[in-house]
């Protein structure tokens, strides 16, 4: 993994880059979610600067078009559960690198 965020120009610490398997278990109830989530993977907000990348967060519209079809209900719910991985998403992201 360390491998894949080098190759894409991201510092991410050591210490926040697991060495196990890349897998694991999901549970039933946040499975939609978790496909949501990696469907829009590539629609993430980025600004790059001197420093290196600063990830601002995902493009809500892109997302609403890439998941579209559901009632309002379902993507508030959705949207919700996106915000919730975005987040912890953007700490892992934005973490300074250890030196």
């Amino acid at each position: 993994m360390a491998a894949d965020f080098a190759n894409l120009g991201v510092k991410v610490a050591p210490e926040i880059i697991e060495q196990e398997p890349d897998t694991f278990e999901v549970w039933r109830v946040n499975w939609k979610a978790v496909r949501s989530f990696l469907k829009i993977s590539t629609q993430w907000q980025v600004v790059a600067g001197a420093s290196g990348f600063v990830w601002i967060g995902l493009d809500y519209a892109a997302a609403a078009a890439a998941l579209r079809g559901r009632s309002d209900r379902a993507w508030r719910i959705l949207l919700a559960e996106l915000r919730i991985m975005e987040h912890a998403a953007l700490d892992v992201l934005n973490a300074e690198p250890a030196e």
